[in-house]
Order: structure tokens, then C-alpha cells, then sequence
């Protein structure tokens, strides 16, 4: 005997529709059930055939139907890459992939600071660990620079991988101006956190914040340059971010 069954996630609005037996008819007709039960709830249909997928996405735009081989084929082109993917999930209609690297000299990771590599890719870094023996680092910050043999676990779209493996990161068009300085004490913390968040050399950060007005001759991501404006705001230096000139 074939048992189908209806399991409420933790949110009393959804449901998943599912059985022991891969019969897309009738967890389709499981799924009409429970939206008759309640309209209000949002529907997870699991499909293995793609014809079947797109049918009822048309007929039932308000369902989300996941189709396992769709799914299953979106993890093995992501491994061809040669990174490992650890799990995916399913948001917004795009599969999300949780990927783990190991940094080598080759693949373009190397020396890039962890904000280049949000930002320049479209990923978001959750674990970063320098060596098996250090703990690991769950959400590091933007500042940190990577090195060869490092792990990195991100979350990212196919897309995302693709354009890490070709090295075709997204260009910095942020530029920011400091303005006033409050002393020489606040000149010489300003200069330690434009090396720190923006990466360029203490040198360059120095001489930006010994020339007032100037501009930092960097450019950097929009969010990286909001966060370094603010930062920079702590250390009594008064600063704004503009767009780079072409």
C-alpha cells in the first residue's frame, strides 16, 4: 500500500507534499488538498520529470516545485568546477549552493580580501578557517585577506562559481573623499583603518590622510566604502563616498 502524507513545516503556512513512491499525479492531487484545506498556505511540490515541473508551474504559479534531477544536476556542474558542494537549498527560485574551498595559488583567491571576493563575485562567505588546527570562523569579516591553504565556505549561485573559476570578478567603482580630520591622533587611526578595510598599503593611507581634502586613490565596492566611511566616522575623520571617475 502506497501512504502519502502531508508534513507542516515549522511555519503552519507551508506544507510539503510528498510520499514513499516517486507519483507525481498524486502528490500533485495531495497538494490540491491541502491548498483547498488552506489558501493561505504556500505549497512545495517535489517533482522528478521537467516537462511535468513546467505544467504545473503554469497551472499553479502559486506552488514551488522542485525537481530533484533538476537540482541534482545544477550540484554535479557545480562540482565540475572542482570545489565541494556541502548541501543546496532553494530561494527565491534560484538554487543556492553552500560550496567549500580549499585557496590555492592558482584559482584567484589568493590574496584577496574577503570583501573583494563577497562583492566582486556575488557570494557570502560563512566560515573562513586559516589552518585544521585554528577554530574556524563562522561570518568573518570583510577585512580578512586570504591566503593559499585556506577553507572558505560561501553560499552562492551557479553563476557565482562560474565567474570565480574564470576569475571575471565584478570591478570597484567606489571612491572615498576624507574631508576633516579631527587631530593628528584621529589622522593616525584613519590611516590604520583605510589599510585595513580598503587592503592598500598603510603608505598610500597616510599620505590620503595628510592631504585633506583628498580623495583615496583606491576604488572599492559600494558596501566596502560605506563601511569604511563609517568606521573612519569613529576615529573622528569625517569622510563620504562618491563614484569613481571613468
Amino acid at each position: 500500500m502506497i501512504q502519502y502524507f502531508i508534513e507542516p513545516f515549522t511555519d503552519p503556512h507551508h506544507y510539503w507534499c510528498s510520499h514513499n513512491k516517486a507519483d507525481q499525479v498524486k502528490n500533485l492531487e495531495i497538494g490540491l488538498m491541502a491548498r483547498s484545506a488552506n489558501p493561505d498556505c504556500t505549497l512545495v511540490l517535489r517533482v522528478y520529470s521537467q516537462r511535468f515541473s513546467d505544467s504545473i508551474t503554469r497551472l499553479l504559479p502559486y506552488a514551488k516545485v522542485l525537481g530533484a534531477y533538476a537540482l541534482a544536476a545544477e550540484a554535479f556542474a557545480a562540482a565540475a568546477f572542482g570545489e565541494t558542494i556541502v548541501s543546496l537549498f532553494r530561494l527565491d527560485n534560484q538554487t543556492v549552493l553552500v560550496t567549500e574551498y580549499r585557496v590555492a595559488a592558482q584559482d584567484g583567491l589568493t590574496g584577496l580580501l574577503l570583501a573583494e571576493v563577497a562583492y566582486g563575485y556575488g557570494v557570502i562567505p560563512l566560515l573562513h578557517q586559516r589552518s585544521p588546527r585554528e577554530i574556524p570562523q563562522l561570518l568573518p569579516s570583510d577585512d580578512l585577506r586570504l591566503n593559499s591553504g585556506d577553507r572558505l565556505v560561501v553560499l552562492a549561485s551557479i553563476d557565482s562559481l562560474q565567474a570565480i573559476e574564470r576569475g571575471d570578478r565584478l570591478p570597484a567603482t567606489w571612491r572615498v573623499r576624507i574631508e576633516r580630520v579631527a587631530s593628528a591622533a584621529a589622522a593616525f587611526d584613519g590611516a590604520g583603518t583605510i589599510a585595513r578595510i580598503s587592503g592598500c598599503d598603510i603608505g598610500i593611507a597616510r599620505t590620503t590622510m595628510n592631504l585633506i581634502p583628498s580623495t583615496l586613490p583606491v576604488s572599492l565596492y559600494k558596501h566596502q566604502a560605506q563601511r569604511l566611511v563609517r568606521e573612519l566616522s569613529k576615529a573622528q575623520v569625517r569622510a563620504s563616498i562618491q563614484a569613481a571617475q571613468p
